[in-house]
């Protein structure tokens, strides 16, 4: 079974499908509901269809892809919610609107409508299905518009993640698909994945004959960033009792005589010319034993932790494309690339967030100029 798609909400607010001839859906209020579970939240609509003679308040909902299965299910789940709003708004002074819950979906099949109009259920698609019943209104409309294919490669974790990173490191470089794809070990159809939806969301740009370029460097790493999604599965805080270049390099020597792999990341990661902020926490990626760093750079299990063992995913555990892709040199030994960092210190919380922007405006600052057209 297809898993669904976390984005899709994103999607369909960014390229509305056609709605019937005149029809118009206003989005008015999104409702955020925490999932059961270990985190997470749902997003949800409010909204209005304006038909020619009628205004119809309406809940969105979101699925894809949708099965006939599922509509109960879905129906369920949007009126408790509605009920929850009513009650909600019960305190205010004029009447709650009562809203019709709809599902949105990417490509609802025949049997998925039938589904809908047995459980009074509208219905929306991307291909513009649409079924609403409600008072006087009876409408139902199968879409025939082509189903737009996002690619499902992952950007900003995994393999795909690879990729991102060695167009952050080398900006102006035109690539091929295939030269991306050995670069970062990946399939060609991987690669060919990835970089579609790069090309879809405007941050890569394909000219014929000259092959594939980043568009927008700074737009890509920003929402790198933003997307939440941490290089490492895993960090342990430790105390370390001196942090200084000296006593970095002789704990990096010691793991490298063992052959033990680690790379420098947050502050140990740092040239003296890019710390914005104090207060920041030491780290590593360390692939190998942990015992090892321990006694290599004296760490403590105590707090207050300022050194922190990172464990990156598997993915990222490699020199094609991962944490130890474009070391930089550092005076103790060699730290991951500025775009990782970035995005390290924007996930160590704190001050981080601060350090994080700032190696962000570098990184935008370093940039090549260019007289060509993007």
């Amino acid at each position: 079974m297809k898993p669904e798609r976390t984005d899709f909400r994103e999607e369909f607010w960014k390229n509305p499908p056609p709605l019937p001839r005149g029809i118009e859906l206003v989005r008015q209020e999104a409702v955020v509901v925490p999932r059961v579970g270990p985190g997470g939240a749902s997003v949800y609509d409010l909204a209005e269809l304006r038909l020619p003679e009628l205004r119809v308040p309406v809940l969105l909902g979101y699925r894809a892809p949708l099965f006939p299965v599922d509509v109960l299910n879905q129906r369920e789940k949007l009126l408790a919610l509605r009920e929850q709003l009513r009650q909600r708004d019960s305190e205010a002074r004029s009447l709650p609107a009562f809203r019709i819950p709809m599902l949105v979906t990417d490509s609802a099949s025949s049997t998925v409508v039938d589904a809908c109009e047995r459980e009074e259920l509208a219905l929306m698609d991307l291909r513009g299905t649409f079924f609403l019943r409600t008072g006087n209104a009876f409408i139902r409309v199968q879409g025939t518009r082509p189903a737009k294919r996002t690619p499902r490669e992952p950007l900003f974790h995994g393999k795909g993640c690879r990729i991102v990173r060695v167009l952050l490191q080398s900006p102006t470089t035109r690539w091929t698909v295939r030269a991306l794809s050995e670069k970062t070990q990946t399939s060609y159809a991987y690669a060919h994945g990835v970089l579609k939806r790069l090309v879809l969301e405007g941050y890569v740009q394909r000219e014929s004959g000259a092959g594939l370029q980043l568009r927008e460097p700074v737009a890509l790493l920003n929402a790198w960033l933003e997307s939440g999604r941490p290089t490492a599965l895993s960090r342990e805080g430790f105390n370390a009792p001196s942090t200084t270049s000296d006593q970095l390099k002789g704990g990096a020597s010691l793991l490298a005589s063992q052959g033990i792999r680690a790379i420098f990341t947050l502050a140990s990661a740092l040239l003296p010319e890019e710390r914005f902020v104090s207060g920041v926490p030491h780290g590593i990626y360390l692939s190998g034993s942990l015992e090892g760093a321990i006694h290599a750079f004296g760490l403590r299990r105590m707090t207050p932790h300022n050194f922190w063992v990172l464990r990156a995913e598997p993915a990222a555990e490699t020199e094609l494309g991962g944490v130890y892709f474009a070391p930089r040199p550092l005076p103790h030994g060699q730290g991951v690339a500025l775009p990782q960092l970035a995005l390290d210190f924007r996930q160590s919380g704190g001050r981080g967030t601060e350090q994080a922007e700032e190696l962000v405006r570098r990184y935008a600052k370093a940039l090549p100029l260019s007289d060509q057209t993007r």
